[in-house]
């Protein structure tokens, strides 16, 4: 691993030398011991525990995703992939399929997760060690906020569950690795840096992960007492993890490992590009949910199953809503009488494509990508409303519409209607999109380097289409998430029909639609939708690749490579502030929670 090291040509003593020898060791030491400190200084009071929870929830996972997982990458296969995927998921999986060891596999994956903390320890104990005495002080502000949320977490791990002692325990044997690595220097970290120790390393940041959102201790846990805490004083505590997190990563900030400034570079590049269209896409949305006019449960049933499956999918298809949202609505237009034609090409299409997505295709997947995903998402939702919707019709519960609900009050005044359309656009539209479209673009930052040379391109023509079709279907994702994924992908080789045959699995299948759907219609019938969409996105991916053949897609080298226009800087300033808004808000936990694998539950 390269990282920086500490010289200056400054004339010293053997005295002054020493001790500033000494300097990044004690700084680093010290950092770690910051992190009881700031809980004592807490107490039991509420709102500065929220502070330090909403700190550490983003932090820790931070630390694992955009410094830890790239170190250990750098051997440069899918296998660190691979063992952090294990050790993400291999403790939930045991835990479920074993419950009399589910406590066992939860403290064996801390205690894995608490060894590789104190093997990154190690490491940066030897990148720590300076060439020649001397010490910059940028380089030590940058040790020191790199190592408090290491003691904050194993405080936060530890003390609710096997209190002070174990803590205490654990950050010193922190701080004595950190000090083994930095007097050992190279030796330290010769048998560390191969493959062995690179996937271990990305196993035990899995447990990490793991750990942190599976079974994250709440405020009673804590040691909190009284009311429930604000969620803006757990948001406050996510937004300064994020400045942590920037200000380490920044270029020339602190942090020179090259795949951690690689992957920085590549994030920010995809960051840039997508914030205009996304800017539009929240604010397209806010004047929908206001001034378009609102459908019927009537309007959808006009005409026969094709009609109202059309009916459905054309209003499905722009609506700002994601497929962690478009369950409970689908569920109540089929419990008020919708059709069940209507209602299916509803469910299909609203994941599908909403603004958001529609507007980040155009500068991820260029113009023609962006009007082939539309076409085809368009086909698969009036065919499944047609088809699958006329097969179900006969399970559906009808109910009429209250006479109420199907008149409108007068409506508002213009400009109150526009002020609510945009509390709504970049309020709530953003509060459900938003962790997806990070998690996306991270995923494509991350998977940049693997899919270099063209090897997807060499899959079997037709293999490619139905493996992606298969990966898809159990994937929990959004269409906007998953399009800086497919951009990665295709820019690496994968064919037009295989993406195609994603980006419609992805959102329109996973386990809650199919809980849903097996309530509503019954198991056969959940069965027959998640069958009809795997043979539509096949066959809809084998005719784009036999009709269009290759789609040229914009080079995502050249997006990290251009300098960013006025327009995508002032777009990313608002993208930044209206996130900041959706943390206070929300809080971090909540905010994390959209993504349907962490524990959202702050009430302790």
């Amino acid at each position: 691993m390269r990282h920086r090291t500490i010289s200056s040509t400054l004339p010293h003593s053997p005295d002054s030398a020493f001790v500033i020898f000494m300097i990044p060791l004690i700084a680093a030491s010290v950092a770690p011991a910051l992190g009881p400190a700031l809980y004592w200084l807490a107490g039991r009071r509420v709102t500065p525990i929220a502070v330090l929870d909403g700190f550490v929830y983003i932090a820790l996972p931070g630390l694992v995703f955009l410094v830890v997982f790239p170190q250990a990458a750098e051997i440069g296969s899918w296998l660190p992939v691979a063992m952090l995927a294990a050790g993400a998921i291999g403790p939930s999986l045991a835990e479920k399929t074993f419950r009399s060891v589910a406590e066992g596999a939860h403290n064996l994956a801390l205690l894995l997760g608490l060894s590789g903390l104190a093997l990154h320890a190690l490491i940066e104990g030897a990148a720590l060690r300076p060439s020649v005495a001397n010490a910059e002080t940028v380089f030590l502000l940058a040790v020191v906020l790199h190592r408090l949320p290491v003691g904050l977490a194993i405080w936060w791990l530890l003390r609710p569950r096997f209190g002070r002692t174990a803590g205490l325990a654990a950050i010193a044997v922190v701080v004595a690795s950190t000090a083994g690595g930095y007097f050992a220097g190279d030796e330290a970290t010769a048998a560390l840096s191969g493959q062995a120790g690179s996937l271990f390393q990305a196993f035990v940041a899995g447990t990490l992960l793991h750990v942190v959102f599976h079974k994250a201790p709440s405020y009673k846990e804590m040691g909190a007492a009284g009311r429930t805490p604000m969620r803006w004083a757990e948001g406050l505590g996510a937004v300064a993890a994020l400045a942590l997190l920037t200000a380490l990563l920044w270029p020339g900030a602190g942090s020179a490992d090259v795949a951690v400034t690689a992957f920085t570079s590549r994030f920010m590049g995809l960051a840039l590009e997508s914030a205009p269209a996304l800017v539009l896409a929240y604010f397209a949305a806010g004047l929908m949910t206001e001034f378009m006019p609102a459908s019927s449960v009537r309007w959808m049933s006009r005409g026969g199953s094709l009609s109202s499956a059309a009916r459905g999918m054309t209003l499905g298809l722009p609506f700002p809503v994601c497929s962690c949202g478009v369950v409970p609505l689908y569920r109540t237009l089929v419990t008020q009488g919708a059709p069940a034609a209507a209602a299916m090409a509803f469910l299909v299409a609203t994941p599908e494509l909403g603004l958001d997505a529609v507007f980040l295709s155009i500068p991820l997947l260029g113009g023609p990508m962006t009007l082939i995903r539309v076409g085809a998402a368009g086909a698969t939702a009036l065919l499944v409303g047609w088809l699958v919707g006329g097969w179900v019709s006969r399970n559906t519960p009808t109910q009429p519409l209250p006479a109420e609900a199907a008149t409108s009050s007068t409506p508002s005044p213009a400009g109150e209607r526009f002020i609510r359309g945009m509390r709504t656009g970049f309020g709530d539209v953003v509060d459900h999109t938003a962790p997806w479209i990070l998690l996306g673009l991270f995923i494509a930052a991350a998977a940049a380097p693997y899919l270099e040379g063209g090897w997807l391109a060499t899959l079997p023509g037709g293999v490619d289409v139905l493996a992606f079709a298969l990966i898809g279907l159990p994937t929990y994702v959004c269409a906007s998430s998953a399009t800086p994924l497919v951009a990665a992908l295709m820019a690496g080789g994968l064919s037009p029909g295989a993406a195609i045959a994603f980006l419609i699995t992805g959102p329109a299948t996973n386990a809650t639609t199919f809980g849903v759907l097996a309530d509503l219609h019954g198991r056969k019938g959940a069965l027959v939708f998640s069958g009809t969409i795997i043979g539509l996105s096949v066959g809809l991916g084998l005719a784009v690749n036999g009709v269009f053949g290759a789609v040229p897609v914009p080079s995502l080298a050249a997006m990290v490579e251009e300098a960013p226009t006025s327009w995508e800087t002032i777009s990313a300033a608002i993208l930044v502030l209206v996130i900041i808004a959706s943390l206070l808000r929300r809080g971090s936990r909540r905010f994390v929670a959209e993504l349907r694998f962490a524990r959202g539950n702050t009430a302790g």
